[in-house]
């Protein structure tokens, strides 16, 4: 997949700040759009990266990405599916 951007996000829960170290940690994502074949096609897709223990850090390797300060949600729907079944009774 291709990606359009990255977004370095504070890393958000418990488990990510055991695992990652303090509260400096953050987390990479990089930003697309889901192929054709996908139940979520040409929505947003939001996947992880990696992590670092700081903004600092994680810029070295991703200098173009965009910094925020909360977490970014792709705000992906299911409306576009059918509320029917794919089978005959």
């Amino acid at each position: 997949m291709k990606y359009t951007h990255y977004t370095i996000e504070p890393a958000h829960n418990s488990v990510e700040l055991a695992l990652y170290g303090d509260e400096d940690a953050v987390v990479v994502y990089g930003w697309g759009v889901y192929p054709r074949s996908s139940v979520l096609a040409g929505q947003q897709s939001k996947k992880y990266m990696d992590k670092y223990g700081s903004v600092e850090l994680a810029l070295k390797d991703y200098p173009n990405a965009e910094v925020l300060d909360h977490i970014a949600e792709a705000g992906n729907t299911f409306d576009h599916l059918s509320d029917t079944p794919d089978y005959y009774h």
